[in-house]
């Protein structure tokens, strides 16, 4: 988005799932969808959420590090980060740039209209 836009403002929301929608399937199903939940399977999901968690984490160290004006705010099963003074463009490259993927996060752009009609 141009700094100088006059007639919009963007506003960039990043949600961080702790669990990602993958073809994979999820340790957790092996948890809550089975009869007899195994030791190994609370292990499976522990090494999922850890190194998940961190991969949350680096991500908003990384966005914090480039922007300061981010709203941050915990759910149940996400993080969301968002911001109207941030192009989105900018935050995707930087995300790209230290390996992170489209599937690790989802990004939802809202523009408002400043003044006048459309």
């Amino acid at each position: 988005m141009r700094q100088d836009n006059e007639t919009c403002i963007q506003r960039t929301r990043l949600f961080f799932n702790f669990f990602e929608k993958s073809k994979e399937k999820a340790p957790f199903e092996d948890i809550v969808k089975v009869k007899t939940v195994k030791p190994e399977a609370i292990r499976n999901l522990n090494k999922f959420l850890t190194s998940r968690l961190e991969r949350i984490a680096a991500m908003m160290e990384l966005l914090s590090e480039i922007h300061d004006d981010w709203a941050i705010t915990g759910k149940k099963d996400y993080i969301l980060m968002e911001t109207e003074t941030y192009d989105f463009n900018d935050a995707i490259k930087a995300l790209k740039e230290q390996g992170f993927d489209d599937n690790e996060f989802i990004l939802k752009v809202e523009y408002t209209r400043k003044w006048g009609i459309l």
